[in-house]
């Protein structure tokens, strides 16, 4: 079905800080495969959440069709040099890594051009210090810290979905395609030597 997009534009000048929220790439990946079968099985969709289940298997089935969509535009691209087409070639949805590092590349751009003021969060914080990134945030936005605090539910690690070669290779597409800014906040999550 057609969707109707509306275009909201607003003014740059409300903007007076932003909250930059990283996960981990391949917590990150998995969890928007997952989102994509929440959406084929809330359709009915019984072939693609079959073909592509809830599972290691499944991601990696999904990650191989994704890859193999559009690699003749991949290869035909000016956009794409010799180096980083041959590290998409290594990592499974390369596509999905090259997006994860661009939205961030992004984030740093626009504002740095914006000059706000930035708190980077990393989704993996709240796990390890609840209150301290809770309170430094609420600290950095200057609000009033009111009410009860829900209990926060970590988000899933999806260790087995990816073999230790393809997290190193991943990792390196994200520092390939991370400008040196954006590379200084992901950097942490290359820990797969």
């Amino acid at each position: 079905p057609m969707v109707d997009k509306k275009v909201t534009l607003y003014y740059a000048n409300l903007v007076q800080r932003a909250v930059h929220i990283i996960r981990d790439p391949f917590d990150n990946i998995v969890s928007r495969f997952h989102l994509e079968q929440h959406a084929h099985d809330k359709r009915g969709d019984a072939e693609w959440t079959s073909k592509y289940p809830s599972s290691p298997d499944g991601f990696q089935n999904w990650c191989r069709d994704l890859d193999g969509r559009y690699k003749h535009d991949e290869e035909k691209s000016r956009f794409v040099d010799g180096p980083l087409l041959a590290q998409f070639h290594k990592v499974p949805c390369h596509a999905e890594f090259h997006r994860y590092s661009q939205w961030h590349n992004l984030a740093v751009a626009v504002t740095r051009r914006m000059r706000l003021p930035v708190h980077v969060l990393h989704y993996e914080n709240y796990e390890s210090d609840f209150t301290g990134t809770y309170n430094d945030l609420f600290l950095f936005l200057e609000l009033p810290r009111e009410g009860e605090v829900p209990e926060f539910i970590a988000g899933k690690k999806y260790e087995d979905y990816f073999s230790p070669e393809q997290r190193r290779e991943g990792i390196e597409l994200v520092r390939m395609v991370s400008e040196p800014e954006t590379w200084e906040l992901l950097g942490r999550y290359d820990r797969y030597d």
